[in-house]
């Protein structure tokens, strides 16, 4: 499908949404996208269409979901119009062309895309683990087969785009931990009494935390919390410098993002003689330390930065 084809939406008159209708056409209608979740409502008696896509160039990475398709029996998720699809999930009567059907869908900095019903997010009925992720900067909507649709879909930014492509072009640092194995030998240590440094999702995010005999505890929520499916940072030369107050210095490491699409960094504090790793998160102006159970904000901590140059200029935080 040749950029021709692409149609931009503009907002609509409903403040923070874009309301859009799309007929019965295979061609989708676009919108620039820098969060890593949206949630839209959909009527449509069948073949709803979303695309997730880097660019609107016909060689861009794409993923399509289609939400009842199959007359309305069946959702699916494609990845680069290749057969078969990558995940599939029985949704009998999930639209209805009288009714809003609310959907939630959030792609992570580490590959891993899930769809779920918007009143349980929580619950993704349709996910797909991308071991080779891209950034996602355009959401496209149609509705095909006979069907058309109203879509409410909600806009919003906040991590900027550079940042995203530097999680997706550090995806390949991050090593999913097996507990048969143990770490892996080039496992970064952040300090030498046997402290790493992990990531692992919870409630909607992608946090960086330490990991300390085969567990990784973050910080969120006001808690901390224990993980034992996580990620851990491998094969790197890295410093840690000092920084203050949210900011983080050039090469400083993305490592996650909040449940509301801020980038997240890895930081260190030192606590009574140890160091433990926490969240840097700019927009909260601290970085947060789980340190006996609960989520402590420190203004003073040690930014996690790497030392080769992978690509990337000078950003603004």
């Amino acid at each position: 499908m040749g950029p021709s084809k692409y149609k931009f939406c503009f907002k609509s008159h409903l403040k923070d949404f874009f309301q859009i209708t799309t007929a019965d056409s295979l061609d989708y209608r676009y919108i620039p996208i820098t969060k890593s979740n949206v949630s839209l409502g959909i009527k449509a008696s069948h073949d709803a269409r979303i695309a997730l896509r880097t660019h609107l160039g016909g060689d861009s990475n794409v993923y399509e979901i289609i939400i009842g398709g199959w007359g309305n029996t069946m959702s699916a998720i494609k990845r680069n119009n290749v057969e078969p699809d990558v995940a599939e999930a029985d949704t009998k009567d999930i639209l209805n062309p009288d009714e809003m059907c609310d959907i939630f869908i959030q792609w992570s900095c580490d590959g891993l895309l899930s769809v779920s019903r918007d009143d349980e997010f929580v619950i993704p009925f349709m996910s797909y683990k991308d071991r080779s992720p891209f950034v996602i900067n355009y959401i496209g909507v149609s509705t095909a087969w006979g069907a058309t649709g109203e879509w409410i879909i909600e806009e919003c930014q906040f991590t900027s785009p550079a940042i995203r492509q530097q999680l997706i072009d550090t995806c390949h640092f991050w090593v999913d931990f097996n507990e048969a194995f143990g770490l892996p030998r080039n496992a970064v240590m952040a300090s030498e009494d046997g402290l790493y440094v992990g990531r692992a999702h919870h409630q909607g995010t992608v946090t960086p935390g330490g990991i300390r005999d085969n567990v990784c505890t973050l910080a969120w929520g006001g808690n901390s919390h224990e993980k034992r499916d996580f990620q851990v940072l491998c094969g790197k030369d890295v410093s840690w410098v000092k920084s203050w107050e949210g900011s983080v210095p050039l090469h400083a490491l993305p490592a996650g993002e909040t449940e509301d699409g801020y980038a997240l960094f890895i930081g260190r504090v030192l606590h009574e003689g140890i160091y433990h790793i926490g969240k840097i998160q700019p927009n909260h102006q601290v970085c947060y330390v789980p340190l006996n159970g609960q989520e402590m904000p420190y203004l003073e901590y040690e930014a996690l930065v790497i030392h080769d140059n992978y690509g990337v200029e000078c950003i603004g935080r």
